[in-house]
Protein backbone atom coordinates (compact mmCIF):
# COMPACT_ATOMS: atom_id res chain seq x y z
CA UNK A 1 0.00 0.00 0.00
CA UNK A 2 2.71 2.02 0.83
CA UNK A 3 4.58 2.03 -2.50
CA UNK A 4 1.68 2.58 -4.29
CA UNK A 5 0.88 5.33 -2.55
CA UNK A 6 4.36 7.01 -3.09
CA UNK A 7 3.92 6.30 -6.75
CA UNK A 8 0.71 7.97 -7.44
CA UNK A 9 2.16 10.83 -5.64
CA UNK A 10 5.13 11.27 -7.49
CA UNK A 11 2.91 10.92 -10.57
CA UNK A 12 1.24 13.84 -9.33
CA UNK A 13 4.08 15.67 -8.61
CA UNK A 14 6.17 15.63 -12.16
CA UNK A 15 2.31 15.97 -13.51
CA UNK A 16 1.79 19.39 -11.53
CA UNK A 17 5.50 20.58 -12.49
CA UNK A 18 4.69 19.58 -16.02
CA UNK A 19 1.58 22.11 -16.10
CA UNK A 20 3.31 24.63 -14.23
CA UNK A 21 6.50 24.79 -16.74
CA UNK A 22 4.09 25.11 -19.83
CA UNK A 23 2.60 27.76 -17.74
CA UNK A 24 5.28 29.75 -17.48
CA UNK A 25 6.77 28.90 -21.05
CA UNK A 26 3.36 30.27 -22.34
CA UNK A 27 3.42 33.54 -20.38
CA UNK A 28 7.05 34.19 -21.87
CA UNK A 29 6.23 33.51 -25.10
CA UNK A 30 2.94 35.78 -24.78
CA UNK A 31 5.54 38.64 -23.27
CA UNK A 32 8.00 38.04 -26.21
CA UNK A 33 5.31 38.49 -28.68
CA UNK A 34 3.70 41.95 -26.96
CA UNK A 35 7.96 43.32 -27.15
CA UNK A 36 8.03 42.29 -30.65
CA UNK A 37 4.80 43.83 -31.83
CA UNK A 38 5.82 47.35 -30.28
CA UNK A 39 9.03 47.22 -31.55
CA UNK A 40 7.18 46.94 -34.79
CA UNK A 41 4.74 50.16 -33.76
CA UNK A 42 7.60 52.18 -33.05
CA UNK A 43 9.37 51.17 -36.13
CA UNK A 44 6.79 52.41 -38.30
CA UNK A 45 6.32 56.02 -35.96
CA UNK A 46 9.46 56.59 -36.32
CA UNK A 47 9.75 56.22 -40.22
CA UNK A 48 6.13 58.67 -39.99
CA UNK A 49 8.37 61.39 -37.97
CA UNK A 50 10.99 60.91 -40.05
CA UNK A 51 8.70 61.87 -43.47
CA UNK A 52 6.65 63.96 -41.57
CA UNK A 53 9.93 66.50 -40.34
CA UNK A 54 11.54 66.22 -44.47
CA UNK A 55 7.50 67.26 -45.08
CA UNK A 56 7.52 70.24 -42.04
CA UNK A 57 11.35 71.72 -43.25
CA UNK A 58 10.24 72.21 -46.55
CA UNK A 59 7.31 74.04 -45.69
CA UNK A 60 9.03 76.38 -43.10
CA UNK A 61 11.45 77.44 -46.17
CA UNK A 62 11.12 79.36 -48.82
CA UNK A 63 10.20 78.80 -52.37
CA UNK A 64 12.52 77.05 -54.60
CA UNK A 65 13.80 74.54 -51.89
CA UNK A 66 14.70 71.14 -53.27
CA UNK A 67 15.83 68.15 -51.53
CA UNK A 68 16.28 64.24 -52.12
CA UNK A 69 15.58 61.86 -49.33
CA UNK A 70 15.10 58.09 -48.96
CA UNK A 71 12.82 55.53 -47.60
CA UNK A 72 13.99 52.36 -46.63
CA UNK A 73 11.79 49.04 -49.00
CA UNK A 74 11.34 47.43 -45.78
CA UNK A 75 11.35 48.37 -42.00
CA UNK A 76 13.97 45.56 -40.44
CA UNK A 77 12.39 43.04 -42.65
CA UNK A 78 8.88 44.33 -42.23
CA UNK A 79 7.21 45.01 -45.23
CA UNK A 80 4.55 48.45 -45.21
CA UNK A 81 3.06 51.12 -47.10
CA UNK A 82 2.93 54.48 -47.45
CA UNK A 83 0.29 57.13 -49.01
CA UNK A 84 -0.25 61.00 -49.08
CA UNK A 85 -3.72 61.99 -48.92
CA UNK A 86 -3.88 65.37 -50.31
CA UNK A 87 -6.22 67.92 -48.48
CA UNK A 88 -8.27 68.55 -52.04
CA UNK A 89 -9.50 64.70 -51.91
CA UNK A 90 -10.32 64.78 -48.35
CA UNK A 91 -11.97 68.12 -48.97
CA UNK A 92 -10.41 69.32 -45.44
CA UNK A 93 -7.64 71.80 -44.36
CA UNK A 94 -4.86 69.30 -44.24
CA UNK A 95 -3.18 66.55 -45.71
CA UNK A 96 -2.38 63.31 -44.18
CA UNK A 97 0.88 60.58 -44.25
CA UNK A 98 -1.04 57.07 -43.82
CA UNK A 99 2.07 54.47 -43.12
CA UNK A 100 0.71 50.82 -42.76
CA UNK A 101 2.07 47.09 -42.07
CA UNK A 102 0.74 44.11 -41.87
CA UNK A 103 2.45 41.56 -40.15
CA UNK A 104 1.16 37.97 -40.05
CA UNK A 105 -2.34 38.41 -38.65
CA UNK A 106 -1.67 41.57 -36.67
CA UNK A 107 -1.74 45.09 -38.87
CA UNK A 108 -1.00 48.97 -37.68
CA UNK A 109 -1.60 52.43 -38.91
CA UNK A 110 -0.10 55.44 -37.95
CA UNK A 111 -1.69 58.49 -39.64
CA UNK A 112 0.13 62.14 -39.43
CA UNK A 113 -1.24 65.18 -40.30
CA UNK A 114 0.58 67.26 -42.64
CA UNK A 115 -0.20 71.25 -43.99
CA UNK A 116 -2.87 71.68 -46.94
CA UNK A 117 -0.35 72.65 -49.31
CA UNK A 118 1.21 69.03 -49.35
CA UNK A 119 0.44 67.45 -53.10
CA UNK A 120 2.36 64.56 -54.37
CA UNK A 121 3.24 60.29 -54.12
CA UNK A 122 5.53 59.44 -51.63
CA UNK A 123 7.70 56.59 -52.52
CA UNK A 124 9.82 53.47 -51.15
CA UNK A 125 13.08 54.55 -52.18
CA UNK A 126 14.40 57.81 -53.52
CA UNK A 127 11.46 60.60 -53.18
CA UNK A 128 12.42 64.24 -54.29
CA UNK A 129 10.88 67.22 -52.45
CA UNK A 130 10.14 70.83 -54.04
CA UNK A 131 8.73 73.69 -52.91
CA UNK A 132 7.30 76.19 -55.27
CA UNK A 133 4.45 78.61 -55.54
CA UNK A 134 3.84 77.75 -51.84
CA UNK A 135 3.00 74.17 -52.12
CA UNK A 136 5.20 71.34 -51.09
CA UNK A 137 5.81 68.48 -53.85
CA UNK A 138 6.58 65.11 -53.33
CA UNK A 139 7.64 63.31 -56.79
CA UNK A 140 5.06 63.66 -58.97
CA UNK A 141 2.03 66.92 -58.41
CA UNK A 142 -1.02 67.07 -59.72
Amino acid sequence: MKKAQSSIEVALLIGFMFLAFNVFLLVIAQRMVSVQEQKDRELIEDMSSVIENEISLAAGVEDGYSRTFQIPQTLKGINYSVKLINSSTMRTNYSELVLKYVNFTKSYETVKKLPKNVDGIIYKGENNIVKKSGIICLNICS
